[in-house]
């Protein structure tokens, strides 16, 4: 543990807007057509403990988000058929728009900003932090001792064990100080604040949001209003279908189809399907919006009264709305794959796994290991036979074993969701389950065993070539395929935010994509700031999979 208390107590109450030098944790997440996402705006810097907690019942990254902006012009302009005297209007009204938005929103940030200090303060006041760093203290010296009595390092579940109890013991003295000086009742105060702050900005975002919609509808003219239904569910996806928390609740199948290659007869053949997969998805995506957007501020009042019992409600309704989209992917590439021919189907059911369980399905070291074999120029037909013969193999037993990953995935997902939920009712008043950490993921087990595999399949593959041939293979280990590992939740380049994509490509000196060893190392130390005192270690973020949008190839239809 290298974070200082006095810093643990400020990340249990971190908001987007106090957030937002810090880099985003959601590294797969791409940009929508429209250039909002992944924007500097506050909503999209959720980070620290309470950001996690929340992510499965709120849309906290998304609440400073515009509907609309400049760079949606083009797409407006094609999905309503627009003339050029239209095109001005829409123009003007997003100009108007993105003004107002922009002036509501900082003074929304700012009030947060101010209502955070204020409970930072009440969280440190008297002599909270020199307790704080007293019992951090003390915890790594009881740990260092336990570690001599025990004649070497201790397990790392005792470890975490042992500071759990210590903090949970050291939270609950500090409440009762809190609730007899009135600390506490000063800070309820403030998140009671905070939460009518909150629900003042969604009533105005909602505002803003209707009135620009509505200007953009009354310039239609002629039969370009019958477009608007079309027109609406196709935004809805560009804007919010990226919100998804669940693995696979945000795959974009007209994406994998436009990029799978399909010829205009194959697609032709399916569009009955598109068709009733768009009018099933823009439902699912309605409902778990509307139910979304509501959830902040009864959220906010959760944690502010303490009240487990309304979080994991309001987790288990929101879940089940996210299952809900999520199973109209899953249920539709199914249909889609059993009416394409058997190359194509393979080739679509390959992206679509690969967008929905990106952390499974992206390829392997073993596969990339054996993509670079099958390139060596020096390479004997011996060779090439016995490689192939090799890939055969590893293809039957990780596929088995990544459709293993998959299920274990969508099982856990939704009990870690609620459970992360639950722990955000703790905040306020010191409750053990916050300080539980974080739900086991049962995947990583597997994934565990699929890098002991494919480490033993590379060395297999080693073992066939020469050494010079077998020095450019691949570095690492396949133990960290697929983990959620890194600042962003991956060490693939590709997965990570724009931002940061120019210094991790520098540190990738063998060009894989991936940065491993010592690359990742020089990497962190890029970003560290030239004063910072100490290193920031490999784990934390929160890696999210599947963030596709559509290609543009396809016109919703129109009724």
């Amino acid at each position: 543990m290298r974070l200082p208390l006095l810093s643990l107590s400020f990340l249990l109450l971190a908001s987007p807007v106090l957030a937002q030098d810090a880099p985003p944790q959601n590294g797969g997440r791409a940009r929508d057509r429209g250039g909002e996402r992944g924007g500097d705006r506050g909503g999209n810097r959720m980070f620290g403990p309470m950001g996690r907690s929340l992510d499965s019942v709120t849309e906290m990254r998304e609440q400073f988000q515009p509907a609309l902006g400049r760079r949606d012009v083009a797409l407006i302009r094609d999905e309503l058929g627009l003339d050029e005297t239209q095109l001005t209007i829409v123009e003007t009204l997003i100009d108007d728009y993105d003004t107002q938005f922009n002036e509501a929103s900082d003074k929304a940030q700012q009030a947060q900003r101010d209502l955070m200090r204020q409970m930072f303060q009440s969280f440190m006041a008297g002599n909270a932090r020199e307790q704080w760093q007293q019992s951090f203290q003390k915890i790594q010296a009881d740990l260092e001792q336990m570690a001599v009595e025990a004649g070497g390092e201790l397990p790392p579940e005792t470890r975490r064990q042992y500071f759990r109890e210590q903090m949970q013991k050291m939270s609950e003295e500090m409440q009762k100080e809190r609730e007899a000086s009135g600390a506490a009742a000063e800070t309820r105060r403030i998140a009671s604040e905070m939460v009518k702050a909150a629900e003042a900005w969604r009533r105005e975002r909602t505002r803003l949001e209707t009135q620009i919609m509505e200007g953009v509808r009354s310039s239609l003219q002629g039969d370009q209003p019958l477009r608007w239904e079309g027109f609406e569910r196709f935004l809805r996806r560009e804007k919010s279908l990226g919100r998804g928390r669940l693995s696979g609740e945000s795959v974009n199948l007209f994406a994998v189809i436009d990029e799978a290659g399909l010829t205009p007869e194959q697609i032709e053949a399916i569009q009955p399907l598109l068709n009733d997969y768009e009018f099933r998805l823009d439902e699912a995506l309605k409902r778990r919006n509307a139910f979304m957007a509501q959830n902040e501020v009864k959220a906010l009042k959760a944690i502010q009264e303490g009240d487990a019992k309304s979080m994991e409600q309001l987790a288990e309704r929101m879940i089940d709305l996210r299952n809900s989209v999520r199973n109209v992917h899953e249920e539709f590439r199914t249909l889609i794959v059993a009416a394409l021919p058997p190359e194509d189907a393979q080739r679509v059911e390959k992206a679509a796994l690969l967008a929905a369980y990106g952390r499974v399905y992206r390829p392997t070291r073993a596969e990339r290991a054996f993509e670079v074999a099958m390139k060596l120029e020096d390479l004997t037909p011996d060779q090439r036979k016995a490689v192939e013969e090799l890939v055969s193999l590893y293809g039957i037993e990780v596929q088995g074993l990544n459709q293993r990953i998959a299920a274990s995935i969508r099982k856990s997902e939704p009990d870690r969701m609620k459970q992360e939920a639950v722990r955000a009712s703790g905040l306020l008043n010191g409750a053990s389950r916050f300080f539980d950490g974080p739900p086991e993921d049962p995947a990583e087990a597997l994934f565990e065993k699929r890098g002991e595999m494919t480490d033993g399949y590379v060395k297999r593959l080693s073992a066939m070539l020469t050494p010079e041939q077998a020095a450019k293979l691949p570095q690492g280990t396949g133990r960290d395929d697929g983990r959620r590992q890194g600042p962003f939740g991956s060490w693939t380049i590709a997965d990570m935010p724009e931002e940061v994509r120019a210094g991790a490509k520098t540190a990738d000196k063998d060009g894989n994509g991936i940065l491993e060893g010592d690359e990742r190392r020089e990497f962190m130390r890029g970003m560290r700031p030239p004063d910072a005192g100490g290193g920031q270690g490999e784990g934390g973020g929160q890696g999210r999979e599947g963030r596709r949008r559509d290609g543009g190839g396809r016109t919703p239809p129109t009724s």
